[in-house]
């Protein structure tokens, strides 16, 4: 999720609340305003009704008409209540319209010069009322829907605006990459919080480009200056070992000496690998045909590995075409389908299933399940498999994170299988 999504979704819900409470307070102070201005013209036609009423009592005690009626009735002394009005909505008949209509009702009483008490009652309609309060509804709904989206338009571009800055370094962090050429980080700003971090970030970039050609020099050198000493070791021993003079228990030897120099080569390759792929020393991607790759790779296997008779089968349901280092990929096919064979047991079965968004493969081998937790780690080895170095796997793991590949491991029907997901 974005980060201006995000901050607008967390304005959302404080918005709809504080609008909301304030539309519902805007509402009732308008029918509150609306409702004093009928009780007003009620009170102005009670005091026109008693002045004439006590001025002739012989005055009709009731009028009917359409929009405002009254009518007075004489009451007893204990009924009458001199010192308040009664303001209530109620509904009447309208004998022309045929229907209740909502009306205002004001009930009040007063005493007449002959000391006698009356009640009267007025009704006025309130029709117009209740289409102004209808109006004010909506146009109270409409306002608010209108406003609402005003402010998220409104807070929308200025965060834009105010994070522009922050746009452009994520833009350039996007094409740094180590070991190219890079521009430098230009973002002009006034906002001293995003200079800060310009700064920052160019001298972050300068330090670690300079690491990282220094350990890759490193690599290079390491490499080099082991391999080399390293066979020149093995030549020699094997010179030694064509030696007639050489008896069979120094023979024997030199065999163990080897071997252990053949193991520390590898170990050495695979360090060296390691160190490579963690440091992203494997910019150039293409896009390459994995099924291809296990087709070659798995032919290379089958015939270093003829001795055990492993019967292997590969079924690809869909080509998998992805975008990746060709050496690393195949490094990669390698390192599984080396895996399946190292930790197979004679006569056993290897199986691989390629689709489009995937590869499964799958081996016979040990009856128990391995650790997951430390499937991956260095040196980490769950069998003792003279030929391996503990290695394989961990390799296996940073090709996968590097190209965010997912991988996982299952254990099924005495099967152990590998599924790398591809994005």
């Amino acid at each position: 999720m974005k980060l201006s999504h995000y901050t607008i979704r967390n304005l959302i819900i404080p918005l709809l609340l504080v609008m909301a409470v304030w539309s519902c307070i805007f509402y009732f102070l308008i029918l509150h305003e609306i409702n004093d201005e009928t009780n007003d013209s009620l009170q102005n036609y009670k005091e026109i009704i008693i002045k004439q009423f006590l001025a002739d009592s012989t005055l009709l005690r009731s009028r009917p008409d359409i929009m405002t009626r009254y009518s007075i009735r004489e009451v007893q002394p204990d009924e009458a209540n001199l010192s308040k009005d009664e303001f209530f909505d109620s509904t009447t008949y309208i004998e022309i319209e045929r229907e209740s209509e909502p009306i205002r009702v004001l009930r009040t009483h007063f005493m007449s010069s002959n000391g006698k008490f009356y009640e009267l009652r007025i009704e006025t309609s309130t029709l117009e009322k209740e289409d102004l309060v209808e109006t004010v509804l909506w146009s109270i709904i409409i306002l608010y829907l209108i406003l609402l989206l005003c402010i998220l338009m409104v807070t929308n571009y200025a965060f834009k605006k105010s994070f522009r800055p922050l746009y452009v370094i994520l833009k350039w962090l996007k094409v740094f990459h180590p070991g190219k050429t890079n521009k430098p980080l230009e973002n002009d700003t006034k906002i001293e919080e995003f200079q800060i971090l310009n700064k920052a970030l160019n001298e972050a970039s300068a330090r670690y480009t300079l690491i990282y050609n220094e350990q890759k020099q490193f690599v290079e050198n390491a490499s080099h200056e082991l391999q080399t000493p390293l066979a020149v070791c093995m030549n020699k021993l094997e010179l030694l070992s064509e030696n007639p003079n050489c008896t069979e228990d120094q023979l024997e030897e030199i065999g163990s000496i080897l071997n252990t120099l053949h193991g520390i080569i590898k170990m050495n390759r695979s360090l060296l690998l390691l160190s490579r792929i963690d440091n992203n020393q494997f910019p150039d991607k293409e896009l390459v045909r994995l099924d291809d790759i296990i087709q070659q790779v798995s032919d290379d296997l089958s015939s270093i590995y003829e001795e055990k008779h492993i019967k292997i089968s590969i079924r690809v349901k869909e080509p998998l075409i992805f975008d990746i280092n060709e050496s690393l990929a195949t490094t990669l096919m390698m390192n599984l389908i080396k895996n399946a064979y190292i930790h197979n047991i004679p006569n056993g079965e290897i199986g691989i299933i390629v689709s489009e968004k995937s590869i499964t493969i799958e081996n016979t081998g040990s009856v128990r399940e391995l650790d997951k937790d430390k499937l991956f780690r260095r040196f980490i080895k769950q069998t003792h498999k003279s030929d391996s170095t503990g290695l394989g796997l961990a390799i296996v793991k940073s090709i996968t994170q590097l190209y965010r590949i997912g991988i996982s491991y299952r254990y099924n029907n005495g099967k152990h299988s590998f599924i790398l997901t591809f994005p």
